[in-house]
């Protein structure tokens, strides 16, 4: 370490630099010694003492040369290998280097893939504990409120519209008292997995608090409000004989431009408690 420190100094950025220092010494000391040698030795004629030093001199510098060139193409999988760190810390893209057998540069490389993608998996989860509900796997609510932001800002920018409808199920309690709550376990899971069923790409279900689910739908809100009515339908006659039906009331909201998230989830709670007022089991927009 204390020849890497000391060359540090000299070359703090490049090791090819430091590499090649180490080279050029250790091919030209022992041509200086030759040289002194010859110099204080009086073996030599004069003559014939400075045309072999030249000679020696050239073919070492064009052996230097050679070996510099050479050291520089070997340090590749090292560059490859900082510049694949560089950019999943900068960007989290994953590396794919190469492998190049079981030297030490072979083992470095195997092992910066391994580290990268247990690194990538355990945030993958740690991101999936933080933004998403254990029983139903919908997203919580914090999830909620970053998706929410994420559907906002892409229907500002693109132009597309979004309906935000607040869903709340009527009868879950009476399941609960009837058959358990792990039966109220399965009915929410089971609404989500049924959500996900007409839900498109960059839709969204989440699992606001207890039986309370938002969904985001960018659709155009006519449309969006009939693909919600015919879920509630389904919701109500379920596949399986052995499910109990489910009854929800939900509220719906279209976003405003540059419109403050929580009055757009204002404005569609409060639709749904309009529902739940009326009777439940059906869907109300803040115009209805």
């Amino acid at each position: 370490m204390r020849l890497y420190r000391g060359l540090a100094r000299v070359f703090p950025r490049s090791f090819s630099a430091k590499l090649m220092t180490v080279v050029f010494i250790g091919v030209h000391v022992p041509l200086l010694v030759l040289l002194l040698w010859m110099v204080f030795s009086g073996r030599y004629q004069q003559e014939a003492m400075w045309a072999v030093v030249a000679v020696v001199f050239g073919a070492t510098l064009i052996g230097t040369g050679m070996a510099m060139m050479a050291l520089y193409r070997l340090m590749a999988p090292l560059r490859q290998a900082a510049e694949a760190l560089e950019a999943y810390y900068d960007e989290q893209r994953l590396p794919h280097l190469p492998d190049l057998g079981h030297d030490e540069i072979g083992r470095l490389l195997r092992g910066i893939n391994r580290s990268l993608h247990g690194v990538d998996a355990g945030l993958r989860d740690l991101r999936r504990s933080v933004l998403l509900d254990p029983l139903t796997q919908a997203l919580n609510r914090r999830g909620c409120e970053q998706a929410l932001a994420d559907s906002a800002r892409k229907a500002q920018s693109r132009l597309q519209p979004l309906t935000l409808f607040v869903v709340d199920l009527d009868n879950l309690k009476p399941i609960n008292d009837a058959h358990g709550h792990l039966a109220g376990d399965q009915v929410l899971v089971r609404l989500v997995v049924s959500a996900r069923q007409w839900l498109r790409p960059g839709d969204w279900i989440g699992r606001w608090g207890g039986d309370e689910f938002l969904l985001a739908v960018h659709d155009s809100h006519e449309v969006a409000c009939a693909r919600l009515r015919e879920w509630l339908d389904r919701l109500a006659v379920p596949d399986d004989p052995a499910d109990p039906p489910l009854s929800a009331s939900a509220g719906a909201a279209g976003y405003r431009s540059g419109e403050d998230l929580r009055e757009l989830y204002r404005r569609a709670d409060t639709a749904m408690y309009r529902a739940k007022a009326a009777g439940g089991a059906r869907l109300l927009c803040e115009d209805d």
